[in-house]
């Protein structure tokens, strides 16, 4: 009976064992192929959009792990010949007033929709790619690779105030389908040569796709990203959620309801 057993518990051992073996050297240089053009037809592939853009801010120390609320910003963002623009629409539930002050100033932040990607995926940035593991993302097994690009090849741009924009080198990591290279979730992160007049340690963002029906179509789109940056003196995050994606047409609304 034990003997029984044990031979069930070893082959379940060698079963999740190679289960979670990483790709050959060709596997994997098939991924990142069939990642970098699912990358390149992106944007080309998604229709003209609509939706709403709901932006949670949180602020703490630079010690500890209490986080502060902020404000609740709403925008209507419109994806429309491959560009994005966004308009703020609430302030915690409420019409935009410019003339009332912000709680924080919030983070601009751009490319959601593809940008990203590009800076990854596209040859000029020469990416250098490394296997890192397999990972279970909201019920499905993604191929995760780590990624450096230098500051050569950077598209990264970081600017506080009116001091000029400097180029940073980023790494990140890539979660992409072992069968498509559709890509699930991507995330950066830039904490080295930031020079010391922009007081940033370091600022990263993550952002998760998921299929979203536009029309009678299903494109996978942003439904949450993670921006967070550490400057000298605190440590501010503003967490994105994407609703009601719709069809950019010349009578297209978004009614927006009061923030959670």
């Amino acid at each position: 009976m034990w003997r029984s057993l044990l031979l069930v518990f070893l082959l379940a051992c060698g079963a999740l064992a190679q289960q979670d073996a990483p790709p050959t050297g060709a596997e994997q240089d098939r991924l990142l192929d069939a990642m970098a053009q699912y990358a390149a037809d992106y944007i080309h592939g998604l229709p003209n959009f609509l939706c709403a853009q709901v932006t949670r801010q949180f602020e703490a120390g630079l010690k500890g792990n209490k986080w502060h609320k902020g404000d609740v910003l709403t925008f209507r963002l419109s994806f429309h010949d491959k560009e994005e623009k966004r308009t703020l629409e609430l302030v915690n539930g409420k019409p935009a007033d410019p003339s009332k002050r912000f709680w924080r100033t919030p983070l601009v932040t751009e490319g959601e929709f593809g940008l990203l990607l590009g800076q990854v995926m596209q040859p000029a940035s020469d990416a250098a790619f490394t296997w890192s593991r397999w990972e279970t993302v909201r019920g499905r097994r993604l191929a995760v690779f780590d990624y450096a690009v230098d500051r050569e090849h950077s598209t990264l741009s970081l600017q506080l105030s009116d001091f000029p924009k400097a180029v940073l080198p980023f790494r990140g990591s890539v979660w992409a389908d072992p069968e498509t290279g559709a890509i699930w979730r991507i995330s950066d992160t830039a904490d080295s040569n930031i020079p010391p007049e922009l007081r940033t340690q370091s600022i990263s963002t993550v952002i998760d796709y998921a299929q979203t029906n536009i029309g009678d179509k299903s494109y996978l789109l942003p439904v949450t990203a993670t921006v967070g940056v550490i400057t000298d003196t605190r440590r501010v995050r503003n967490e994105l959620e994407f609703q009601g994606y719709r069809k950019f047409e010349a009578e297209s609304v978004i009614k927006f309801g009061e923030a959670e």
